[in-house]
């Protein structure tokens, strides 16, 4: 293991996105990062604080003093992180470049790095997301825009270009690093490495390689949908058609545990063409976005599926047809 300079770097602040692997981050990779402070309960509640909080309730010089601290101590470079920091999923777009400008006031010398997913895949991992919160549309309806009871989801959160430029403008290109999950999925062994070289640090033990907050499959988020509707009371459902029942994340493990593995691999699914033509549409609508973001990703979107101008057409009628 070669060594490395582990005094007088930067902290570190990991934005999310909402949906690419935070968790198995936070849990399998950042508290093994040697010279690194992660999960320092008081940072994480500030972080929290900062990511949420209206304008007069931002502690940020609490935050700072934090960080001021943390200095001093040895391995004295924090890693802050929270996918809420990239914006709320159900509150509109806005947060997120505001917590941009939140964390450069706090840590204006920070290295940031950012994860993105191909939007097709994005939105139907937000959508699972929604259903597993007590949500009760289809995907359809989640993802046309209508109003949906408790959310006010933008799909200007998913042209992420707009909020990597803001952190550009802010950090500096040469501390903006732009990761997109496929390649974490695909080569998971050649982006740790690639952490490590941009954070100038190494792991100090193997990583797990498991899975972290699997989605459920859409045959199973059928069963829970209707759950949902007929008994469960969410931010999303404030009337269910039954009665409200107490025990929504049970009924959601059981299925995760029990129904899911069954399911899963059905080969009948009356509604996979269907959304799979709806989210090809939507996501060939990013192409332009998809092809600023390119300026700050080192990686090849178009090699990782992600559609861009010149073949956006071509690229939403295969996606309908597989």
């Amino acid at each position: 293991m070669k060594k490395r300079r582990l005094v007088s770097l930067p902290h570190i602040v990991h934005v999310g996105y909402h949906k690419t692997a935070s968790t198995w981050l936070q849990v399998c990779v950042f508290p093994h990062l040697a010279g690194v402070r992660y999960g320092e309960p008081a940072l994480r509640q500030l972080v929290a604080n900062l990511a949420t909080a209206r304008d007069g309730q931002f502690f940020a010089a609490t935050l700072r003093s934090a960080l001021r601290e943390v200095a001093q101590l040895p391995g004295g470079r924090a890693l802050l992180s929270d996918e809420g920091l990239s914006g709320s999923l159900w509150a509109g777009y806005g947060s997120g470049p505001r917590n941009a400008r939140r964390l450069h006031t706090v840590v204006p010398g920070a290295q940031i790095i950012l994860f993105v997913r191909r939007q097709d895949e994005m939105l139907r991992s937000i959508y699972a997301q929604y259903v597993n919160e007590g949500g009760t549309r289809s995907l359809r309806d989640f993802v046309s825009g209508r109003e949906i009871e408790g959310s006010r989801f933008s799909l200007l959160h998913l042209e992420y270009d707009h909020l990597v430029d803001c952190y550009v403008d802010l950090f500096g290109h040469g501390r903006v690093w732009v990761v997109p999950y496929e390649h974490l999925r695909a080569r998971p062994d050649r982006f740790l490495g690639e952490l490590c070289d941009v954070l100038e640090t190494d792991l100090t033990r193997p990583v797990s390689r498991s899975r972290q907050n699997r989605s459920l499959s859409p045959p199973t988020l059928r069963f829970l949908r209707a759950w949902n509707r007929l008994f469960r009371a969410s931010r999303f459902n404030s009337d269910p058609l039954v009665a409200a029942l107490p025990g929504g994340s049970r009924v959601r493990a059981l299925l995760q545990n029990r129904v899911d593995p069954v399911v899963r691999h059905a080969a009948w699914d009356p509604s996979r063409k269907r959304d799979a033509v709806a989210l090809a549409e939507l996501a060939a609508g990013f192409a332009e976005s998809n092809q600023r973001l390119q300026r700050f990703c080192s990686h090849s979107l178009a090699a990782l599926g992600y559609p861009l101008p010149r073949v956006a057409r071509a690229w939403a009628a295969s996606a309908a047809a597989e």
